[in-house]
């Protein structure tokens, strides 16, 4: 994890310098608080730089949640993301990125996914942009317990993406993925679908409000296929 963490920073650093006023800084806090029958903590937390750019953009981000549910440990989850884009505001745009993730409440150690693909603009205005993308994928899991799935895998993604600015102040946006494995493509799949609505609160912070669903057709002993997540979070903005 402390690997991927610096070479996101140097990434980051190194292209920074080459294009100030391309970039954007995000920084994000949120959480739940439940009493009574059932007692929740749940803390999120996310950092996030991006570079904008019609040649070449860059994002890079990480996120981080921590849950304790009656004074026991039941959440503790780790995302890197790192992703190129090659002339994104075209009607084609070809993509590569990168991921970590660490959960060993998921049955797993850390997941490494590599993924190159092309996204197809649908539709765009200034307050509208709909896209479609395809790309191959390479994952890697590291399972806790051995031999119970396949490490490696080859999958397809599939993506359907849209930003919708329904006025000055509110956003909706969407994004699902669907990822079967080429060598098992009707048994062996996946699906992750998050809405979220972004109200402007400042012209440096919002409020984020999201929904995240998640499936897999195929995890470990004890680990339940579908995952269903709410959150929010204050995002600040540089």
């Amino acid at each position: 994890m402390r690997k991927v963490l610096v070479i996101m920073m140097m990434l980051a650093t190194v292209m920074t310098v080459s294009a100030q006023k391309k970039w954007g800084y995000t920084l994000g806090f949120g959480g739940e608080l439940k009493s009574g029958n059932v007692n929740t903590t749940i803390f999120n937390t996310n950092a996030g730089v991006e570079r904008n750019d019609s040649i070449l953009s860059f994002d890079a981000n990480a996120s981080y949640v921590y849950g304790l549910k009656d004074g026991e440990k039941f959440e503790d989850n780790f995302t890197g993301n790192l992703k190129f884009d090659l002339f994104q505001y075209d009607r084609w745009s070809p993509f590569v990125s990168f991921s970590y993730n660490r959960n060993l409440f998921k049955g797993y150690n850390f997941r490494l996914t590599g993924l190159a693909g092309a996204k197809y603009r649908i539709f765009w205005n200034p307050n509208c942009d709909y896209s479609l993308s395809a790309a191959y994928v390479f994952e890697y899991t590291d399972y806790i317990e051995q031999d119970v799935l396949r490490a490696q895998v080859s999958r397809l993604s599939v993506r359907f993406k849209m930003r919708h600015k329904l006025n000055d102040y509110v956003s909706l946006k969407h994004t699902t993925f669907y990822t079967p494995s080429f060598y098992d493509f009707t048994g062996d799949w996946a699906v992750n679908s998050t809405t979220s609505l972004s109200t402007k609160l400042s012209s440096h912070m919002s409020l984020d409000l999201n929904f995240t669903y998640e499936y897999h057709s195929l995890v470990p002993v004890n680990v339940k296929k579908q995952d269903i997540i709410t959150s929010a979070t204050l995002k600040m903005k540089f």
